[in-house]
């Protein structure tokens, strides 16, 4: 065999092979690394942050990985059992989160407008919960809720974050010295204003509406006056945990809907459901635990739709 046959031969079997590989799906990406460290409390938090946990415990979330989202930065992909923290600077903040998957589309996925209002000096909570469809929820926890999952959970140290940590955080400058003060909180019972157990905007009262149209109006008069608006959803204690806090989201997303086609800015308006946290009557079970319309009657002021202005005062 002459040497131009060999090289021929070769190349031709290299050619095949190459085909061959391409052919195959590259393996799932696999990958569980965690930190041997429990979770600990900074020794102080810097000036002007507030240092934010994200919790995801094996049952508030199933599926893949989930990443987390920073003014549209990548944070941390967190799988179950993991916890992450980092120190962000107190204001408002965009904070989402979806699961990894190759067909998501990160542009939108980083845009979701999801604001969480962040105290200075402060550790706030966030656990990560089952959506609607393939959406990821991100629920707010009382610390005493975080610390019956944080003993069992582990840092989650997979990948790099792109949120700036150690950025300067822009101090608020003004001609006088104010201070940010809740302007008027206006409370709209969720059995006026929603069919039972309804959320969307097909199931509001025509009471409901009048209301909300009543208060977008006193809005639009002080829009000036006012730096931004939280809507918040609540619910009673029953039921499940999860179902009660995306019944108090839906809620709360509907209720800002029509503020908004009433007048209200809508880049101005917070949402958040809390769910049966911060409960107004907390004994209604034990009150009337064999007389279910006294219940309901007891539960009622915890079914409600808080709207709640804010704005700067000078002192």
């Amino acid at each position: 065999m002459n040497v131009k046959r060999l090289i021929l031969i070769f190349g031709v079997s290299v050619f095949g092979f190459g085909c061959s590989s391409a052919t195959k799906k590259p393996p799932l990406e696999h990958w569980n690394i965690f930190d041997s460290k429990p979770f600990a409390q900074p020794q102080s938090i810097k000036e002007g942050r507030t240092q934010v946990v994200f919790i995801r415990d094996k049952e508030g979330l199933s599926g893949p990985a989930a990443n987390i989202f920073i003014e549209g930065h990548y944070f941390t992909s967190l799988l179950p059992g993991a916890y992450k923290a980092v120190q962000l600077c107190s204001h408002p903040t965009r904070i989402n989160a979806a699961y990894t998957n190759s067909e998501l589309n990160y542009m939108n996925a980083r845009k979701q407008n999801s604001l969480q209002t962040l105290t200075e000096g402060t550790t706030q909570y966030y656990r990560l919960m089952n959506g609607s469809g393939q959406n990821v929820q991100i629920q707010a926890l009382t610390e005493s809720q975080a610390q019956a999952f944080l003993p069992n959970l582990k840092e989650e140290v997979n990948t790099v974050s792109r949120v700036k940590e150690v950025q300067e955080c822009a101090k608020p400058v003004y001609v006088q010295v104010p201070v940010k003060t809740m302007l008027k909180k206006y409370t709209l019972e969720a059995s006026t204003l929603f069919s039972f157990a309804k959320s969307g905007p097909n199931d509001i009262t025509a009471k409901g509406r009048k209301e909300i149209a009543a208060i977008a109006a006193e809005i639009a008069r002080d829009q000036e006056a006012i730096s931004h608006i939280a809507v918040i959803g609540y619910t009673d204690p029953v039921g499940s945990e999860n179902s009660n806090q995306q019944l108090s989201q839906r809620r709360a997303e509907t209720v800002r809907m029509l503020l908004v086609q009433d007048g209200v800015v809508k880049k101005n308006i917070l949402v958040e459901g809390r769910g049966e946290q911060e409960l107004i009557v907390s004994d209604c079970e034990q009150k009337y635990a064999k007389d279910k319309a006294a219940r309901e009657q007891c539960d009622l002021p915890n079914r409600r739709v808080e709207i709640i202005t804010y704005g700067m005062k000078a002192e």
